[in-house]
């Protein structure tokens, strides 16, 4: 690719600048015609030759020398880029008269074998007509002018890509963070309840355990993080961590899930409901000495879909504040829901039914899209 194709990532620039001087040339001569038949003046095809055919077809050829003169100055200082396009204007402006007008009277000579004006006419009409200099002048700064659009475009987007980049990196190392941090406190409860059921002799729970844990690892280790699953991944995966954690409560905890299946291959943020079930057994049902109960309920909302964890258990007090919470798996959750959908969100915690319910809304999102459902 040519250099400045290469800057300004646009295939084919040398292309759309023949056309558009192309289409500069078509303009003017329909209005010349226009200006003709309007004042009914004689009009003369061979006329054209001179206007606008040369004229048009030497600011293609000069294109070239503005085009590689802004590439040189472009990461010049503004002063220095500035004065010499000043003067480079002036240069073209001149250039564009004497070569344009010499170029007219070769091409009808070429074409149609006599001249409408000849050399000493051209040297009259440079001493009597001055407003092709400052029209070529305006020219020339109309192509600085959209070279200098393009350019700033051109780093714009670069600018927004790099940044969406960014965002994208900072959300997968929090994802892998937030995974690290669930993991220890999960483990030493498998295992504390693992090695109580052998120390029980209970080894067929115990290998049960083994092999729930097993499982569930695989599956965390071998996968990369991503920012987006499907809810069916996701449910999967939480229902390898309630295999675990039922063994430890089964005698006192029930789950029930109500899960439209319709949305199952709607795309979520991973780890989204992970981190709230955890919650729901560390500070509620761990804690309770009675019969338990945790209900996960995924419904649709009219664009948004709904993920709602609920747990028996002690109720949140008065003055709880959400955005004050301290726990990773909460305030990681809603970081990163920040992150993803901006204010396009919803984190409610409130007492429910003698016990606390986590309601999370986010846009409903069908997968191998970026589109929200509307």
């Amino acid at each position: 690719m040519r250099n400045l194709e290469r800057v300004l990532q646009i295939k084919y620039f040398y292309t759309y600048n023949l056309i558009f001087w192309i289409v500069l040339c078509l303009f003017e001569l329909i209005k010349t015609y226009a200006f003709v038949v309007f004042f009914d003046y004689e009009f003369f095809l061979k006329d054209l030759i001179v206007w606008p055919f040369s004229k048009y077809l030497i600011y293609w050829a000069l294109s070239f020398w503005i085009l590689d003169l802004y590439i040189k100055t472009r990461k010049r200082s503004k002063r220095t880029f500035i004065f010499t396009h000043i003067f480079a204007g002036v240069f073209f402006a001149m250039i564009h008269k004497v070569i344009s007008d010499i170029t007219g009277v070769l091409l009808q000579r070429l074409w149609i074998g006599q001249e409408s004006i000849n050399f000493n006419d051209i040297l009259s009409s440079w001493r009597t007509i001055f407003f092709d200099i400052p029209a070529n002048y305006i020219i020339y700064w109309l192509v600085i002018t959209i070279l200098l659009s393009l350019d700033y475009y051109r780093k714009f987007i670069d600018e927004h890509i790099r940044f969406l980049e960014l965002g994208n990196r900072l959300n997968t190392a929090q994802l892998s963070t937030l995974k690290m941090q669930l993991h220890p406190h999960f483990l030493f409860n498998a295992f504390n309840t693992i090695s109580m059921m052998i120390r029980q002799k209970n080894s067929d729970k115990a290998i049960r355990m083994v092999s729930g844990l097993s499982d569930m690892l695989r599956h965390s280790l071998t996968n990369e993080p991503k920012q987006y699953v499907t809810l069916k991944d996701e449910i999967e995966l939480v229902k390898k961590y309630l295999f675990i954690e039922y063994e430890r409560y089964k005698d006192r905890l029930e789950i029930e899930w109500d899960v439209e299946e319709i949305l199952l291959s709607s795309e979520v943020p991973g780890l989204i409901l992970q981190p709230i079930v955890e919650n729901a057994f560390k500070h509620g049902i761990s804690k309770s000495i009675g019969p338990s109960k945790l209900i996960i309920q995924i419904f649709r909302e009219k664009n948004l879909i709904v993920l709602e964890v609920f747990n028996t258990g002690s109720s949140i007090p008065s003055y709880f504040d959400i955005s004050q919470g301290k726990g990773v798996g909460l305030s990681n959750t809603i970081e990163r829901l920040s992150k993803l959908y901006g204010g396009d969100f919803k984190v409610q915690i409130s007492n429910k039914n003698q016990g606390i319910s986590v309601m999370i809304k986010i846009p409903l999102k069908s997968k191998h899209t970026e589109e929200y459902i509307p």
